[in-house]
């Protein structure tokens, strides 16, 4: 009786089919997000919160500042994954909100169908459990685009001022907000023409947004510019554009987005320009820059699927709009079965693998091996290191160091690569004549200009680590005694 109630509810009020499905969400990411060690990325961000800073070397410090809430009443990686639950339950209540604003004579389930778009990605399931710039970049994203409507609907003040913080906050999250600015300009532009950028509220938003980002700024120019030259590096790196490189990201961006909303979305933004309303206006104005700035970067060098992320999720409420607009035709119908199971078999793989691995592989063939045996290796680091006096614990790149300093804190770790980092502002850059424990993972074994030992005069092996899961091992570490660093 019960259930029957809550489903004839539920088929009722698109708000309570909302909320069950991102409860559903969450309680399966809350089943899992203790279970495996960090990922390079959030181990790095945790290592933010624990040395807090106006500004870190590759990001903003929104990540860092967020963990270093957390790190004062628990350090377990449980705890710190509340922060992308939190922020992708937000998120699913901001796109709700903006949907059913911009588009107010649709159906009333078109913000549904916004959010279920929205929990179809398997990049928004993963940050749901990951901290990354993304997830506070999509928040404020978001609402900086909702802020952003309702100050050219209304002109009140409070939504341009709440346009600039949200600004000023999304910049703090990561560098690519500034594609946020330009939609900005281009959709007042393209709404109200050249006057509309001469608003003096417009201006005090942005000013707003400036204050905010002040302590990214101060940062910086006690580190000569050094995360500004790095981006730039990204974005103009010394080699020629390849349409083959941009290929493999489209290709990833299928994979991590999955086909439905790929191709619905395509299909919504080309049958946008028959009737360009205010809200496709804005919808576009904010996520095509997004897109220009990652898809021309892949031409140049490798991106990662989740960059686009906030470009896809602001197209969500043209899509669902145009969904909802039309008689399903077959190919929709069939394009949205293929994609919506996909997408959930995928999240639900994921998940079941994260709680409980239950899929054999080959040994050293797990898909997930990055996940595990991380505590445990630094653990057997440290212990190697007590025994040699001198020694200094070395990793051959950033990616092993985030997890190992991580994990073996309050130890030095230092990279031995070319690459000056966050990690030599940290712990100093290596010095010549360095003596070091070097530790090596399995996929590193024999790539001795990767792993670090092309970088010293000699080195000697010491013990190896296997980290098995039931019986199969995963996850290999090898430890080496190295003198004579020399970069």
């Amino acid at each position: 009786m019960i259930v029957s109630r809550l489903f004839f509810v539920i088929r009722q009020r698109p708000p309570v089919a909302a909320a069950v499905l991102l409860l559903f969400s969450l309680a399966l990411h809350l089943l899992v997000i203790g279970r495996v060690d960090f990922s390079v990325d959030e181990a790095h961000y945790a290592l933010y919160g624990l040395i807090p800073d106006w500004s870190y070397f590759d990001h903003p410090p929104m990540v860092g500042w967020l963990q270093a809430l957390v790190l004062p009443f628990s350090e377990s990686e449980f705890a710190l994954r509340l922060w992308p639950l939190f922020l992708s339950a937000i998120a699913t209540w901001l796109l709700y909100r903006l949907t059913a604003e911009l588009f107010p004579v649709s159906s009333r389930w078109t913000p549904f169908v916004s959010v279920v778009l929205l929990h179809s990605i398997l990049v928004f399931q993963l940050l749901g459990v990951a901290l990354v710039p993304e997830s506070p970049l999509l928040v404020f994203g978001l609402a900086a685009t909702w802020y952003l409507w309702r100050a050219s609907q209304q002109d009140h003040w409070r939504d341009w001022l709440l346009l600039g913080v949200c600004l000023g906050l999304a910049g703090l999250s990561k560098y690519t907000a500034v594609v946020l600015a330009i939609g900005t300009v281009l959709f007042l532009l393209w709404q109200s023409g050249w006057r509309s950028l001469f608003r003096v509220r417009l201006w005090i938003a942005g000013v707003l947004a400036l204050l905010l980002i002040t302590p990214v700024l101060y940062w910086n120019y006690q580190h000569g510019w050094v995360s500004f030259a790095y981006q730039l590096g990204h974005g103009l790196p010394e080699r020629d554009w390849s349409l083959q490189r941009l290929a493999i990201a489209l290709a990833g961006q299928f994979l991590a987005y999955g086909p439905a909303l790929i191709i619905f979305s395509v299909a919504a933004v080309i049958a946008a320009r028959r009737n360009m309303m205010p809200a496709t206006r804005l919808l576009l104005a904010m996520s095509l820059p997004l897109f220009l700035l990652i898809f021309w970067g892949a031409g140049f060098e490798e991106t990662l699927p989740h960059w686009t992320l906030l470009g896809w999720v602001l197209l969500a409420p043209l899509v669902a709009n145009w969904l909802l607009e039309r008689k399903w035709q077959k190919w929709m119908v069939i394009t949205a079965w293929v994609g919506g199971v996909y997408s959930l078999l995928l999240t639900l793989v994921l998940h079941s693998m994260l709680f409980a691995p239950w899929v054999p592989f080959e040994p050293y063939r797990h898909p997930l091996t990055d996940l595990y045996g991380w505590r445990d290796a630094a653990a057997k680091a440290v212990a190697l290191q007590q025994k040699r006096e001198g020694a200094v614990l070395y990793v051959g790149n950033w990616v092993l160091a985030s997890r190992i300093a991580w994990y073996a804190r309050p130890a030095t770790v230092k990279v031995a690569d070319k690459r000056y980092d966050q990690f030599d502002i940290w712990f100093g850059t290596p010095q010549q004549g360095d003596k070091a424990l070097l530790i090596v993972p399995d996929y590193l074994e024999g790539r001795d200009e990767l792993n670090g030992i092309a970088r010293f005069e000699h080195c000697d092996g010491l013990e190896q680590f296997v980290y098995s899961l039931k019986g199969i091992p995963v996850h290999r570490f090898s430890y080496f005694i190295c003198t004579g660093y020399h970069g």
